[in-house]
């Protein structure tokens, strides 16, 4: 049994990996619901250069493959703001109430943290193999990318990549 109600999982997803895929499980493993904040949704740049909605759609696949329909509460926006403080207002705005946050980035544990949430630093998953910079710059070219996304998610990915390149 889940130890918390609502667990939080913040992320670009730029694109969703299968680190990401490790993170969602392990998250799942603590709390019974989570909610998704995507991060930087109001950036389109070199380093998120999938859409808000793009991005909300490839979640909307994952969830239903992985058969979580029942256990993902809601996916947000997590607008970037240079102001720390800005930024944790917006995200609890658009969340609403959670118990902890599961996550592995330490700018978002940390805020977090400060403000008096629980959180679970949870460790990347084969790092130096799953991360969405390494598979954006081996789409670029032309390399070795594919084993790093769920395969029910390549062809999609690879379809918004283009677009966006």
């Amino acid at each position: 049994m889940s130890k918390y109600k609502t667990g939080l999982v913040v992320g670009r997803f730029q694109p969703f990996h299968l680190g990401h895929l490790y993170l969602i499980r392990e998250a799942l493993k603590h709390a019974e619901k989570i909610i998704i904040a995507l991060g930087s949704s109001n950036i389109e740049d070199t380093n998120n250069p999938l859409p808000y909605v793009t991005r909300v759609e490839m979640l909307k696949k994952v969830i239903e493959h992985e058969k979580i329909k029942d256990r993902v509460l809601k996916i947000v926006p997590s607008p970037d703001d240079p102001d720390d403080n800005v930024w944790l207002k917006r995200l609890i705005e658009n969340t609403g109430k959670f118990d902890i946050e599961i996550g592995n980035n330490d700018w978002t544990n940390d805020i977090l943290e400060k403000a008096g949430y629980k959180v679970l630093r949870v460790p990347y998953f084969k790092r130096d193999i799953y991360q969405g910079i390494i598979i954006r710059n081996l789409f670029e070219k032309n390399g070795d990318w594919q084993l790093r996304v769920p395969k029910y998610l390549f062809e999609y990915v690879k379809e918004n990549l283009n677009k966006s390149a």
